[in-house]
This record gives structure tokens, sequence and C-alpha cells, in this order.
């Protein structure tokens, strides 16, 4: 989750408490199939680092960990589109992602910290001019 989200000058997966969120959400919310699914693609995860980097995904570097989830990234588009239409789950790297991306922007320190957060909310502005740079709402 870390390599996906990484802390920089906001807080990352790590802070985000992602990996705790990706364990709870998966038992209690993923069927068998994609638990399984999940399941597998971590030691599939590990394999493929050990191929390309000679070593485990945890051991591998920062670079090591990112040229490696950018190769399966593309590995797992191609799969999800060939799948589709078909009962079989996602690949084993878009679970992950999903739930790494879907724990972080849940979470307090994602969107507090990285999202426009307001607590209270105003009125309602169907149309809002969009700024170049500016991150999402909350």
């Amino acid at each position: 989750a870390e390599t996906i989200i990484p802390k920089t000058n906001t807080p990352g997966a790590k802070e985000a408490a992602v990996g705790q969120f990706m364990a709870t959400y998966s038992k209690d919310c993923y069927n068998e199939i994609q638990r399984k699914t999940l399941k597998e693609g971590i030691s599939q995860l590990n394999e493929a680092s050990e191929k390309m980097n000679n070593s485990s995904f945890m051991e591998a570097t920062s670079v090591q960990r990112q040229n490696l989830l950018t190769a399966i990234d593309a590995e797992a588009k191609k799969y999800n589109k060939e799948q589709s239409g078909t009962e079989r789950p996602p690949h084993y790297f878009t679970l992950m992602k999903q739930l790494v991306l879907f724990g972080f922007f849940t979470s307090k320190p994602g969107v507090t910290q990285v999202l426009r957060y307001m607590p209270v909310p105003g009125k309602y502005e169907s149309c809002i001019d969009y700024k170049e740079g500016e991150t999402s709402w909350a």
C-alpha cells in the first residue's frame, strides 16, 4: 500500500493504516473467490519480485517495488480487458490497488489532509469551476 501511496508532503498509506483496513475489509466484504484471488496474488507478487529483483517484495528497494508494480499494473489492465464480461474475478493487483485507494481516501488522514475537507457542509453548489492543480473534494 505504501508503494502505491507513499508518504510525501502528505500522509501515505502507512499513516492511514491502509494495511489493517485491507485485511479487515477483504475478510468482511469480499466473497470467497475474491479472497482467494487476493491471497494467491500476494504469493504471485512475491514470486514476481524474486524473479525480477532476486528478493522478496518487502526486501526490494522502493524503486524496485515501484518498477515491479508498474509492470504488474500493465499486466492487470491487459488481463482485465481480456476477461471483461466473464465470470472470472479481476486480476489480483486490481483488487489490491482498489483496496489501497478505497482505504486511503476513506481514512481520516486521506480525507482531512489530502482531499479538501469541510467538516460542516455549506450550501449546495452544483457547478464549481475547477482550477488547475486543485485537489478533489472529500
